[in-house]
């Protein structure tokens, strides 16, 4: 069945959960050790490979904090007030 509206979104990221079966598991995770990578750097990789598209794993919030946080780090505290001002005031 044809969805317009669906067909006429943009293309978006879209997150997905899946689920490996255990024997497929231990596989990826041997080849991930051999190749000096994480089990989700592995799948990344051979998604890549497969498809040749730009696949990526997004970071959960925590992450997404540390590496905002981490972009601040050499900024001094009266600039860095500048930039999170429209933060701080959203909040409000």
């Amino acid at each position: 069945m044809n969805h317009p509206a669906a067909a006429n979104a943009p293309e978006a990221t879209i997150a997905r959960t899946i689920r490996i079966p255990a024997s497929l598991r231990k596989r990826i995770a041997a080849d991930a050790e051999r190749c000096g990578r994480s089990f989700e750097g592995q799948v990344i990789a051979l998604l890549r490979r497969h498809y040749g598209e730009d696949v990526d794993i997004a970071p959960g919030p925590a992450g997404i904090l540390a590496l905002a946080l981490a972009t601040l780090a050499d900024v001094p505290a009266s600039d860095r007030d500048l930039l999170t001002r429209k933060l701080r005031e959203r909040e409000l």
